[in-house]
């Protein structure tokens, strides 16, 4: 019993610590579960195109001087997203960071999309993307708009603190013994209790069916939040030797389109550095991002430099961190694992404020004790 009650007070004080960034997380985590969905409805002006009878894209040299032109000079374009389903438009993004920046509006100098008729080559529409209501709700999910530095590192130990929160919950849940009676009581809502008893049971029980699911999206987010990565980390570099103005970016679509014919959408990243190469991510699922093969390329010759294993080729390991975004956003299990962490996010957000109002509660109640008391 004083085991339990010194994990009781950790419990306690760690809720009290993190319990506003774990709201804001859970809440947040929910309105981002079905973003893309709801892109799909409320940007479909942006998103789609009617495709002419006979149509073929416009090479991709040609859709990045007229995106150029659109978002402005000054502003440099270093992403592409390229959908291979006809009638998709193409997204080119020009992003400027401050890294070391305090605050939302500092940390992004400038994040403009552009989105281009690929039959056509006519501009769709033009995005301040630093103002669009998804952004902000991602920023606010990763780094509580208070920028790289700062935001991250909130969120990183608040994130620590609800792992610790989710285990020892459950050593506080753990039924004093599996009488049916008691049993009822850990496992059942009770709707029509007096308040005091449905707050307990709402934190109490819904904290221990939504352990499982909270638990994966907590240690996942770490997994972002301290870098662990499978990537490789060996330099591959473009040949500076043949330094030109023009990168054969038609050539390398082509081939990357050889290579991964079966693409939903290709990621097409442009190098800013001299020496830099163009790096592909072949996605071969609109949904599931762990299913992609990438590719490097010299950014002067168009050379194939680095093919990066198909998922089905990677080691255990190595696929449970490149599934580590579909596992964090529940696509892993399709619209229904995006249900599951849509209720397990809002129940995340549920539990600090049920926390908080049972110590509350409780510490009305001593008070009232202790005036009685001689």
């Amino acid at each position: 019993m004083k085991v339990k009650k010194i994990i009781g007070q950790i419990h306690l004080w760690l809720g009290l610590a993190s319990g506003l960034v774990v709201f804001i997380l859970g809440i947040t985590g929910a309105i981002y579960a079905f973003s893309d969905e709801i892109k799909e409805l409320i940007y479909k002006d942006r998103l789609q195109v009617s495709v002419p009878d006979g149509a073929v894209r416009l090479p991709l040299s040609q859709l990045k001087l007229i995106a150029e032109e659109a978002i402005g000079k000054d502003r440099k374009i270093s992403r592409a997203e390229l959908s291979q389903s006809p009638g998709r438009t193409y997204m080119f993004r020009a992003m400027k960071l401050n890294r070391k920046a305090f605050g939302y509006w500092n940390y992004y100098q400038y994040y403009d999309k552009v989105y281009l008729n690929p039959y056509t080559g006519q501009v769709v529409f033009k995005e301040d993307a630093k103002r669009e209501f998804f952004t902000v709700v991602l920023a606010l999910h990763m780094n509580l708009l208070l920028g790289n530095n700062v935001g991250h590192f909130v969120v990183r130990w608040s994130v620590v603190c609800f792992v610790i929160l989710l285990i020892s919950g459950i050593v506080l849940w753990w039924p004093k013994n599996w009488k049916p009676k008691q049993l009822k009581k850990s496992f059942k809502v009770k709707w029509n209790a007096k308040f005091k008893r449905l707050n307990y049971d709402l934190h109490n029980v819904l904290g221990f069916y939504s352990f499982l699911a909270l638990m994966v999206i907590a240690l996942t987010g770490l997994m972002w939040s301290f870098e662990l990565t499978t990537e490789n980390k060996a330099k591959v570099l473009s040949d500076t030797t043949q330094v030109s103005e023009i990168m054969p970016n038609d050539l390398i679509l082509g081939q990357a389109l050889k290579a991964s014919p079966r693409t939903a959408y290709f990621l097409y990243n442009f190098p800013s550095a001299n020496s830099g190469t163009v790096n592909v991510s072949a996605y071969q699922s609109e949904m599931r991002l762990y299913d992609r093969v990438q590719y490097k390329f010299d950014r002067y010759s168009g050379k194939l430099l680095q093919k990066g294993d198909a998922f089905g080729q990677l080691s255990l390991g190595a696929k449970v961190i490149a599934m580590n975004y579909d596992l964090h956003t529940g696509s892993v299990l399709g619209l229904g694992g995006k249900l599951l962490t849509f209720l397990a996010g809002l129940i995340a957000a549920g539990l600090p404020v049920t926390g908080f109002l049972i110590w509350w509660r409780r510490g009305k109640q001593l008070k009232g004790v202790n005036k009685i008391l001689p």
